[in-house]
């Protein structure tokens, strides 16, 4: 079978999964949208690069997050923040863990330009296990498809 074939039977089962989950278990609309949009960010039909991406991604969140939870709490004008929380995590996710920092970087602006009403700590934590929730639901529907060679 066409890799983009696999690539889309793979993205739109883990969306449905995530979708039918996040219902029964009345997860607000924000939620499932990050869940959702991490099942179509790391879907690779290569189990490998897929885990890569599931790294990444995963990473990536957890930075941002905890990065734009410490610096709203932090009382600097916003700017200062954006200037010193953005070198922070190009620095540290480009040059020290040698993985994309876009990820990390839209995290940490979603919770320092505080998008939310909800306190930036629980907005962030909710983020995070979103993102964790579409990375397992991801890698778990790849794994079976594969095993099972559903898609040849």
């Amino acid at each position: 079978m066409d890799q983009l074939i696999q690539k889309t039977i793979i993205t739109i089962t883990s969306i449905v999964i995530t979708t039918v989950v996040g219902e029964f278990f009345n997860v607000e609309p924000i939620g499932l949208f990050y869940t959702a949009i991490t099942c179509v960010i790391i879907t690779h039909v290569d189990f490998e690069k897929l885990i890569e991406n599931a790294k990444n991604r995963g990473v990536g969140t957890l930075i941002g997050g905890v990065i734009g939870i410490i610096f709203s709490y932090i009382p600097f004008p916003l700017i200062l923040k954006v200037i010193i929380g953005e070198f922070i995590i190009i620095f540290f996710c480009e040059k020290k863990l040698k993985i994309p920092s876009a990820i990390a970087s839209v995290v940490f602006l979603i919770i320092v330009y505080r998008i939310t009403s909800e306190a930036p700590y629980l907005y962030g934590f909710k983020r995070v296990l979103d993102t964790f929730i579409g990375i397992i639901i991801t890698v778990v529907i790849t794994y079976i498809f594969k095993k099972l060679n559903i898609l040849k």
